[in-house]
């Protein structure tokens, strides 16, 4: 409310929530002569007309340090009677005192506060917001396993190759299914367990990263150890043409880039204006806004009372949050990375047969 700081601003802008509602007349600065023949001054004069009849409303607009007292509804009470009028309202910004409610509620006079919207108002946190997005993305490298193979024909090759690529086309691919070896029924795609490998571990790396170069655009790299364990699965058999390969665990680096850049924006940048308008007899509580450069101004009807309540269990991003954005396993990095590290431990992935089921549940588990 900064910008209607002046009587006359506030007054033009209480006139211009008025009109443009229906078949109204808006006034401002009206002076009339009453039943009694005295003058009489009204901020602003509404005139409403419907088919048979007519209805004016006085406004008056008080842009004072203190809250409104009684005296001030009698004034207006004595005004609505002496010139006929149907009924009144007052606009201020800074509230009413105790007395001057009451009596505003006996006499029908609707009493308003316009005031700047909270933080509630606005949407948490605020309008103004501030956020750090951390966008992860990982590749898989130098993979190596831990494999004993069953030759499958006479004349087993002496090298065995094993194209392993994690992307959507393989993980489709009957050719790196993992078979059972108690009941040689056929179980999980080895494809799709590295990306599950890979989204967990990633999930783990993400969790141990906080905020990046004091809050600045970066991009990080963090090259870390992992160890995939197949030991306590029964689907740890891949089915070559020329062998049975039973999977004991592979090694591997995990290639995890992190992308931190920083989203600020103002909610009201577009705005002219945002307030609620709040009424102390009818529990009314409105928004008013005007877009720049609009003239027109749009209104949301909200609640009554002093706001939305949240509860402790409610989650609220607060300004100054790091948001992280985890990739799928098959988006790649793109190796742009301004600072690196090396991770310390060694990221452990144990898979485990769920029952009796053909699925594996993955746990991490990071060394000593």
């Amino acid at each position: 409310m900064h910008k209607y700081y002046d009587w006359a601003d506030f007054e033009r802008f209480v006139q211009g929530l008025y009109e443009g509602d229906g078949n109204v007349l808006v006034e401002r600065d009206v002076t009339e002569t009453d039943r009694h023949g005295s003058k009489r001054q009204t901020d602003i004069k509404i005139t409403r007309r419907v088919r048979f009849n007519t209805f004016t409303t006085l406004v008056e607009c008080k842009r004072w340090k203190e809250p409104l007292s009684r005296d001030r509804i009698d004034v207006l009470a004595a005004s609505i009677e002496a010139l006929g009028a149907s009924n009144g309202a007052i606009f201020t910004t800074t509230g009413f005192e105790a007395g001057a409610i009451s009596a505003a509620k006996a006499k029908g006079i609707e009493l308003f506060v316009v005031r700047d919207l909270t933080d509630e108002e606005w949407g948490l946190p605020g309008r103004h917001i501030k956020l750090h997005l951390q966008v992860a993305a990982a590749e898989l490298k130098n993979m190596k396993f831990d494999a004993m193979a069953t030759p499958l024909i006479e004349q087993m090759p002496e090298k065995l190759e094993l194209h392993a690529e994690l992307s959507k086309e393989k993980a489709l691919d009957p050719g790196l299914d993992l078979f059972s070896v108690k009941t040689g029924t056929r179980g999980p795609n080895l494809t799709s367990l590295l990306a599950d490998t890979h989204e967990a571990v990633l999930q783990q790396v993400t969790k141990s990263v906080s905020l990046i170069n004091a809050g600045r655009d970066a991009v990080v790299e963090i090259v870390s150890p992992c160890e995939l364990d197949l030991t306590k699965t029964e689907y740890c058999q891949l089915r070559l043409p020329s062998a049975a390969v039973r999977m004991g665990k592979v090694w591997f680096l995990m290639y995890a880039e992190i992308s931190q850049s920083t989203i600020e924006f103002d909610r009201g940048e577009d705005l002219d204006f945002a307030v609620m308008v709040e009424s102390f007899v009818s529990d009314q509580r409105m928004i008013a806004h005007r877009k720049t450069p609009s003239q027109e101004i749009e209104f949301e009807i909200q609640g009554s009372g002093a706001g939305e309540v949240h509860s402790e269990d409610d989650k609220v991003v607060e300004n100054g949050s790091t948001i992280v954005v985890q990739c799928s396993p098959y988006v790649g990095v793109r190796g742009n990375a301004t600072i690196k590290a090396l991770a310390k431990d060694l990221f452990k992935v144990i898979v485990e047969t769920d029952g009796m089921k053909p699925q594996l549940s993955v746990t991490v588990q990071r060394s000593d």
